[in-house]
């Protein structure tokens, strides 16, 4: 789905939550603390991925897969010093993301999946 055939509604929803991921976001000074618990950041090595980097991106109004390459586990939000809710900030943008038809492709596939055949794996064959 393309973002100029969302319904109003989403696009009211979609920009209520980018309001309130920029306001759960404002306090962070981009400290980089962040980025040393985050097992994301640990394996992949970029900032883009850091919390730090995420937190840059969504800042500046940026929706990009990358917001979905994160556990949501919360270690930044316990290492940041102003108690910053990044994990939620993320899920807002996921949301935001899926209401303008910007989601993942394999979400996608998946939840379609389920509404046909009542799992996330596709058919399975029960042969024995």
């Amino acid at each position: 789905m393309k973002e100029d055939k969302l319904t109003t509604q989403d696009k009211i929803e979609a920009d209520n939550l980018l309001e309130e991921v920029s306001e759960i976001l404002a306090p962070c000074i981009k400290c980089g603390l962040c980025k040393s618990l985050c097992p994301v950041f640990k394996v992949l090595r970029e900032e883009c991925v850091s919390p730090r980097g995420k937190i840059i991106l969504l800042s500046d109004k940026v929706l990009d897969k990358v917001i979905f390459q994160c556990n949501l586990c919360g270690a930044c939000e316990q290492k940041c010093p102003f108690g910053i809710k990044v994990p939620e900030a993320i899920r807002k943008a996921r949301e935001a993301m899926v209401l303008r038809g910007r989601g993942l492709k394999s979400d996608k596939e998946m939840v379609e999946s389920v509404k046909r055949y009542g799992t996330p794996f596709g058919k399975i064959n029960n042969k024995k």
